[in-house]
């Protein structure tokens, strides 16, 4: 890949080029459609995350090595994946093969009893008591950099304030343990868009309500209950996994 699009300067492979350009002048249409399609840049992280994120000290160094770690023990949501491990039987370095397709999955707000919490349980958690469930599952982490990622997400994710907003509308409703909280998509929305959810995206479901759930519904639960699959377009999808791509 070492061939840019002379529009959005997105690399290539030179056999990615159109059939009607040369090996001189090369055109791609699968990244910017020949300069038709404009995509916004993202914006810029928080001040604590940019200095992990450009930093040459040893704690931006560890951060980086290990950013696929901490953004796992800092998401919300699982990944729901059958993984297939006979690849993995000999002394050749390690293969993460698949079978099937990936999903992201959300769970109850609250754990089971004596269940550890995890993923998005951990954001209804004092700060404190969340970073010692992340750092007891994750000790070859630093715990300076765990905290500082903590903040950033707490303070600065949209979907930090979602849920949090969700607990407390579930705890409204103590003996009715059937209540969920659904958020939904508004009508045309597009499925990228990731500003925070208004009210009406943000529905109460009690029992014996008669509305139905729609298929993009990303459905929260007070406790117990299966894991419920988000739709992949649903626009929380992305930024509810990837959390440190979109803080």
């Amino acid at each position: 890949m070492d061939i840019k699009c002379r529009h959005c300067q997105a690399l290539h492979w030179i056999g990615e080029k159109t059939s009607d350009s040369s090996v001189n002048a090369p055109k791609f249409g699968m990244c910017c459609n020949h300069g038709k399609v404009t995509i916004p840049n993202l914006e810029p992280p928080p001040e604590a995350l940019r200095l992990l994120l450009t930093g040459d000290d040893a704690q931006s160094v560890e951060y980086r090595k290990n950013m696929w770690q901490y953004n796992i023990a800092l998401s919300f949501t699982s990944l729901g994946v059958k993984e297939d491990q006979s690849v993995n039987r000999g002394r050749g370095p390690p293969v993460f093969k698949i079978q099937g397709e990936l999903c992201h999955r959300t769970g109850a707000l609250l754990p089971s009893p004596n269940k550890e919490p995890t993923y998005a349980q951990l954001y209804i958690y004092e700060p404190q008591a969340a970073l010692e469930h992340r750092m007891r599952n994750n000790n070859n982490l630093r715990r300076d950099t765990m905290q500082v990622l903590q903040t950033v997400i707490k303070d600065n994710h949209q979907y930090a304030t979602v849920y949090l907003h969700a607990h407390e509308i579930l705890r409204q409703h103590p003996d009715t343990e059937e209540a969920e909280v659904r958020l939904r998509v508004a009508p045309g929305t597009h499925r990228r868009r990731g500003n925070l959810p208004t009210a009406d995206e943000v529905a109460v479901i009690l029992p014996g309500d008669q509305s139905e759930a729609q298929s993009r519904d990303i459905i929260l639960r007070r406790r117990d209950g299966p894991l419920h699959r988000i739709s992949d377009l649903h626009p929380a999808y992305t930024p509810l996994y990837y959390v440190l791509l979109f803080p």
